[in-house]
């Protein structure tokens, strides 16, 4: 009786040195085991290229009676990434369409206006999901708006209440969306507030684009 109380103490004091030896084992390896980073949000670059729509007002002045007008055109975008979180960005953008005259004595019909933008700021990649991504960016930059295409020579456009030709102060402040198509490919939805400053008055301009983007390189391990 005495024999086998002593065997059985003694399994049960080797049993308890095994589960202490194996413990510091496991937690070793749970502490060391690496965070993946999905691929789809482990590149350098990536590049954007889509067809955009500006909703503008190009009469001057605070109380301009010139209706808003749609602009069509496109819009190039380059992120350099230095994490899965944060990039900085450049944006160029150009828009065209017509400008609503109302009637007067130096032009007729509507004349031809354009607008580009070159903007750059950081980016923010908050939601990263295996089919799709969203984030922000807060862009600066200058906008050149063209104004005079269909005037007469002579005529600046100010005299019928439209903005002179101008290189003014533009920004962009907007969400986007993106859903994967493959570790390289997806397809991008951005909506933007884009003010700008032509004359002496701010323009509350609205900016949408949809395109493709392409990803590249990679981040350092």
């Amino acid at each position: 009786m005495i024999s086998a109380f002593r065997t059985l103490r003694a399994a049960i004091a080797c049993s308890v040195l095994l589960a202490a030896s194996s413990a510091p084992i496991f937690a070793q390896v749970t502490a060391t085991a690496p965070i993946a980073t999905v691929p789809q949000y482990n590149e350098r670059w990536d590049v954007y290229g889509g067809f955009s729509y500006a909703h503008f007002n190009p009469g001057a002045g605070e109380g301009s009676t010139l209706a808003a007008t749609n602009l069509f055109g496109w819009n190039g975008d380059a992120n350099l990434w230095f994490s899965p979180l944060f990039a900085i960005e450049a944006s160029a953008r150009g828009y065209y369409g017509n400008i609503p005259l109302p009637p007067n004595r130096y032009v007729t019909g509507n004349p031809p206006m354009s607008e580009n933008l070159f903007l750059f700021g950081p980016d923010f990649r908050f939601i990263r999901k295996q089919n799709y991504a969203a984030g922000f960016h807060t862009l600066i930059g200058a906008a050149y708006g063209s104004f005079d295409k269909g005037f007469p020579p002579g005529i600046q456009p100010q005299i019928i209440g439209v903005y002179n030709n101008k290189l003014a102060f533009g920004s962009a402040v907007g969400a986007w969306y993106d859903h994967n198509l493959s570790p390289k490919w997806s397809v991008r939805i951005t909506t933007d507030w884009q003010p700008t400053h032509y004359g002496l008055s701010w323009q509350n301009e609205f900016a949408g684009t949809a395109g493709i983007v392409y990803k590249l390189g990679s981040l350092k391990k």
